[in-house]
């Protein structure tokens, strides 16, 4: 049994990268910023990585989510939605993890003047979760009203387009 140096090992630990909750990363091993981790945990399997998702099934979030800044309407969809409102994070850290989806995937795609949300704004908002029966076409009468204010968004309805050919 090969042995290491203790003083050796404690030396490469206190170097290396630390993940959550103080765990050293193993060398060579990427550190995903907190913010993007809730990202990839409660978001990532359904709206991709990088917000790529396959919009036929679930829509891309890259380079259109910041579209629905566009309305007090679209961004309140965004926290309503059950899977934002029940996330299991603080307010805080949906905040930050909502402001990393909407700044950062989102891109270009944010209105001029689009504001960060902030603890308070989620806290109110996911005391409001949607409830309604047909999420999709809810949906599909929030991304009518962004367009309308915002023409640059109209590439939102690719996926509702989609969404109602599967239905017919």
């Amino acid at each position: 049994m090969r042995r290491l140096p203790v003083l050796g090992l404690l030396a490469a630990i206190a170097a290396a990268p630390v993940l959550a909750y103080g765990v050293p990363a193993p060398a060579g091993m990427p550190v995903v910023p907190m913010v993007q981790g809730h990202y990839l945990v409660g978001c990532g399997g359904c709206h991709g990585i990088q917000g790529r998702s396959g919009r036929q099934v679930v829509p891309d979030l890259a380079g259109q989510v910041g579209y629905f800044l566009c309305t007090g309407q679209g961004r309140d969809y965004l926290v309503r939605l059950p899977n934002v409102a029940f996330a299991n994070l603080s307010s805080h850290d949906l905040a930050d993890m909502m402001n990393f989806v909407v700044f950062t995937l989102g891109g270009a795609s944010v209105p001029p003047g689009g504001r960060p949300y902030t603890p308070d704004e989620i806290a109110a908002l996911r005391a409001q979760p949607l409830r309604v029966a047909d999420l999709h076409m809810y949906r599909d009468q929030v991304v009518r009203g962004v367009v309308r204010a915002c023409p640059a968004a109209r590439g939102l309805h690719e996926y509702d387009t989609a969404q109602a050919a599967r239905e017919r």
